[in-house]
């Protein structure tokens, strides 16, 4: 079954979407009081219950974070060509793993005043320039096509 480019697009934001709602998961604020098998360690701070989920800076805003990011390169996909689409595919290939790696290796870690530095900020870290590299790739594709009609219509007159 070959898909065409517009379920191609629509993939990306199926991905954000379920990496927000794990993200969600596993952030735990949703299930206070509720009888869902959840990860939330329920706690009480002045009389006030709240979620002390063990995976909020690990699993929980990072997967959020990326749901984000991904729905904003979805969004700039939807404007991209098929040329476009294989270039950021090719890019995202070597991108992803890259970036995923990099962030595991790096945070969490300890600022130069001692505070701890969630691995939510690796994913803005790169999740920033991807968003822009394929604002980059989309609008490259576009002058490209833009050009060769260009030549096509002075070449034909």
């Amino acid at each position: 079954m070959k898909l065409n480019l517009w379920h191609k697009k629509i993939s990306i934001f199926v991905l954000a979407g379920i990496a927000y709602l794990v993200g969600q998961y596993f952030r735990g604020v949703w299930f206070l009081g509720s009888s869902i098998p959840n990860v939330c360690g329920h706690a009480e701070a002045g009389g006030v219950p709240f979620c002390n989920s063990p995976y909020l800076d690990t699993l929980g805003y990072p997967l959020i974070v990326l749901g984000q990011m991904l729905a904003l390169v979805g969004i700039v996909m939807l404007f991209a060509d098929e040329r476009g689409w294989r270039r950021w595919l090719k890019f995202s290939l070597v991108y992803v793993p890259i970036a995923t790696a990099l962030t595991f290796w790096m945070y969490p870690t300890h600022s130069l005043l001692g505070a701890p530095v969630p691995i939510t900020q690796g994913v803005y870290l790169f999740g920033y320039p991807y968003v822009f590299i394929t604002l980059g790739i989309v609008l490259l594709s576009w002058i490209q096509a833009w050009r060769a009609r260009r030549n096509r219509t002075s070449a034909a007159r």
